[in-house]
């Protein structure tokens, strides 16, 4: 599974950010949809599988659970073949409705004491309103905490792309019109704030402790090769090393999957998705500083025919 819900704070944890945590409590996270545990698997640095969460051998997942219906829609496809609306506006997590920020000096997943009366007070009350708010909205839309989800929904799901969608500070409304694709064979000013995408070249990542440049195909080629090209500045300078080494792993395993994709004749390309300001005096350089408004998701991206 791509995500598991925290037991002491009741929210729900992306696998893929288990890499920002100092110490991942294994015993520490439940399936969201009916509350077996889960275990987090492959999220060390030197692991070269995709971080998830896995259930154990001898559990099941009870019956009409949302997060088992989510893997399953999910690993059959049918999304991609035709709309899934009902299903999406009845299960929570495929689908979100926007993006919420969280405070990020809230460490989602980091131990807590359960001798500290304090601790255990807290997260009593915490999960109790949690509950709470879980019972009214189980069965509806959820926003995210980061646009990682938001991606894999307009990847995943390319004929409900008219689904609802609020992103703070980007212009839109739905998947259709947050997501913007840059275009290829031009340099040009943006100048309204979306979700832009472009596929990753596979040329190498430039790093330094403070700065990561991403290249993106995006752009003039000339004889096919890239004369002048967007690219990613990420300022990274105030990140913990478990961070920058996780969105540099990310990529960089994404060009290898986009390689070996290639290889086997498969239409997956890696698509880098980013929420940026472009600068202003050089078009084709884009910055962030927020990990949460970048990721990279390997897959072939459809655009149904507009009737």
């Amino acid at each position: 599974m791509e995500s598991a819900r925290d037991k002491l704070t009741r929210q729900i944890v992306e696998a893929k950010d288990l890499c920002k945590l100092d110490v991942v409590n294994r015993k520490g996270y439940e399936c969201w949809g009916c509350g077996i545990d889960m275990v987090p698997r492959s999220w060390g640095e030197k692991n070269k599988l995709r971080p998830n969460f896995s259930k154990y051998p001898n559990q099941s997942h009870a019956e009409n659970c949302d997060a088992d219906a989510e893997e399953k829609i999910i690993n059959q496809g049918i999304g991609k073949k035709q709309s899934i609306k009902d299903k999406l506006e009845n299960t929570p997590g495929l689908s979100p409705s926007g993006l919420v920020l969280i405070d990020e000096r809230e460490h989602v997943g980091d131990l807590v004491n359960p001798n500290s009366k304090k601790a255990s007070s807290s997260v009593n009350a915490n999960s109790k309103n949690q509950d709470l708010n879980d019972v009214l909205n189980k069965k509806s839309r959820r926003a995210a905490n980061t646009i990682r989800p938001i991606c894999r929904a307009f990847v995943n799901f390319p004929y409900d792309r008219n689904m609802s969608l609020n992103v703070p500070g980007v212009s839109g409304y739905n998947y259709m019109t947050i997501f913007k694709k840059i275009e290829n064979n031009a340099i040009k000013k943006y100048n309204e704030k979306k979700i832009f995408y472009s596929p990753l070249q596979w040329n190498k990542i430039i790093h330094n402790d403070e700065l990561l440049i991403i290249p993106l195909t995006a752009g003039i080629w000339t004889d096919n090769k890239p004369e002048r090209t967007y690219k990613i500045h990420v300022d990274y300078s105030t990140w913990s090393q478990a961070k920058k080494t996780m969105l540099l792993h990310e990529l960089e395993a994404a060009q290898d999957e986009a390689k070996q994709a290639k290889e086997e004749n498969k239409k997956d390309k890696a698509w880098v998705f980013f929420i940026g300001e472009q600068d202003e005096d050089n078009d084709d350089i884009f910055y962030l500083k927020d990990q949460r408004l970048i990721c990279s998701i390997v897959g072939h991206i459809i655009y149904p025919l507009r009737k």
